[in-house]
């Protein structure tokens, strides 16, 4: 209890409080008395002549009624808390509270999955949040001292403690802590973007987007809406191809880096097909600028590609840990110079989206169009929060395959194809035209022998040209033998001429012209 005695004490003597209530007051009217009650006490006089202590000097001045309890209290209390002065009781429920706030403080900063302490902090270089190992009996401060034993315990204590890691996307409605049916707490590794919607312009998204997706601009608004909205929803591979510089294919990475954050990540070629993949499994987007230096093979790799965006959980592992299974929501962006073999796709593929990226006009270039399309952002996401879909969705990808046989992914496809392939297609083509008919039947080993004769190749490529070949291409392009042997006209190529030989009898294969066209028509 804050005591008179314990007041003048802490007042000089009553000093301070006299000059506090006197500010003119001269040194002649004052005065040290001793008190058997308060000990030593500074007396003032007044302008009546009378002298009166610190307590006394304030209530006359003040009109309070000393013989009044409540106002003898009030005033007591005034004074105190002017001069910060306060009872143990009181600084020890101010002192609890401001360690409860410096409890809750460093707590936010501490976490504990699965029995391991982690701390979370921003990578110097990246400023990401991540999370770094620690030993729980020892927390440092930022200036790097420990703190005491008793709040390193209270830390522990009101620091969120998680059973195992688990990985859920969510933007609109994110939480960092998940609840299973059972009650037990997980530590979300997906993290939170960093803009809140808000009602605004996005001139220069829009500027980038139109660019990227020209005719396709409301699908490519789409793209972002499901990325945004639906997170979970698998997406086409997203191919940027174009032979010329300054196209923009990088800055658009970049804004979708920009919009996602950490879920969003830059990749090389070596990384991706790497089999250390812990790096980027769990990611919402990743995208990957192939470089001069990569091999031809390396660009046309492209199994690991069609899994990861197909696949609902990837083998993921890191370096000394074993592979574990994990659930796979990661998106894929590719951006290649070459526009004709930049992956091997295949016809009957459903899974590239393919867009062919003119440069930019004079007009659309800016220095810091990405500066300012991050400004932008939280006008973007409450455009795409109530905008409404271009699509419906009509496959596993969302979007329907037709839409992605753009120009673009006619010409990969028929890069994708083998010379033997191509030879086949331009040789059955020749051949109908010159006898004007509209289908030919051939056992593969005629093929063979046709193909072999007919067109020129390397002797490499000669030496590929099997029955097993030729059967693989004529099952691709669907088609089967004939179970039981069948006659027919068997066609050859002499000196730029079709010679028909007499009926053969064999399981033959039949190609319509309406197939060759369909197969020029896709390449």
């Amino acid at each position: 209890m804050l005591t008179i005695a314990k007041l003048y004490e802490a007042t000089n003597d009553g000093m301070d409080i006299v000059k506090w209530v006197y500010p003119q007051v001269e040194e002649s009217s004052l005065e040290l008395r001793s008190t058997k009650k308060y000990g030593q006490v500074c007396y003032v006089q007044g302008n009546d002549g009378k002298w009166y202590n610190p307590l006394a000097a304030y209530m006359l001045i003040n009109n309070i009624d000393s013989s009044d309890k409540d106002q003898f209290k009030g005033a007591l209390q005034a004074i105190a808390e002017h001069f910060g002065c306060q009872d143990d009781k009181e600084k020890n429920k101010n002192k609890d509270v401001i360690d409860e706030q410096l409890i809750n403080e460093i707590s936010k900063q501490y976490l504990c999955i699965g029995g391991k302490w982690f701390k979370k902090s921003l990578d110097p270089i990246t400023k990401q949040e991540e999370l770094y190992p620690v030993n729980p009996k020892v927390m440092i401060d930022s200036d790097g001292h420990p703190y005491s034993k008793d709040i390193v315990e209270r830390v522990r204590d009101a620091a969120p403690q998680y059973l195992a890691r688990t990985n859920i996307p969510s933007h609109v409605d994110y939480a960092e802590c998940v609840i299973n049916g059972m009650g037990d707490r997980f530590y979300n590794e997906y993290r939170p973007i960093c803009y809140i919607p808000k009602e605004g312009t996005w001139v220069h998204i829009e500027q980038v987007i139109r660019h990227i997706f020209g005719e396709q601009y409301e699908m490519g608004l789409d793209y972002f809406q499901l990325l945004y909205l639906q997170p979970l929803h698998p997406l086409p591979i997203l191919l940027l191809v174009s032979t010329q510089t300054g196209t923009g294919k990088s800055t658009f990475c970049k804004l979708v880096q920009a919009i996602f954050g950490a879920n969003a990540l830059p990749l090389t070629t070596a990384i991706f097909e790497s089999r250390f993949n812990s790096y980027w499994t769990g990611k919402l987007v990743v995208y990957v600028e192939e470089q001069e230096s990569d091999s031809k093979e390396e660009r046309k790799q492209s199994a690991k590609i069609k899994n990861a965006v197909t696949a609902e959980k990837l083998p993921s592992e890191g370096k000394g840990k074993d592979p574990k299974l994990v659930n796979n929501y990661v998106k894929v962006i590719i951006c290649s110079n070459d526009e004709l073999t930049p992956v091997k796709i295949e016809p009957e593929d459903t899974r590239f989206w393919v867009r062919q990226i003119p440069t930019l006009e004079k007009s659309d270039e800016s220095i810091d169009i990405l500066s300012e399309c991050k400004d932008e952002i939280p006008a973007f996401l409450f455009s795409l929060l109530h905008r409404k879909m271009s699509t419906k969705r009509e496959n596993r990808l969302w979007f329907r395959p037709e839409d992605f046989r753009t120009p673009a992914w006619r010409k990969i496809v028929n890069g994708s194809k083998t010379s033997i392939e191509s030879s086949l297609i331009e040789m059955l083509g020749e051949l109908m035209e010159s006898v004007s008919i509209r289908s030919v039947s051939f056992t593969a080993l005629e093929l063979v022998s046709t193909i072999k004769s007919s067109m020129s190749f390397s002797d490499k490529d000669k030496r590929e040209i099997s029955t097993v070949e030729i059967r693989k291409i004529l099952h691709d392009w669907g088609l089967k033998a004939s179970k039981k042997n069948v006659r027919h006209k068997h066609y050859v190529f002499e000196s730029n001429r079709v010679k028909i030989l007499p009926n053969n009898p064999g399981k033959a294969f039949t190609v319509t012209k309406e197939l060759i066209e369909s197969q020029k028509t896709i390449c």
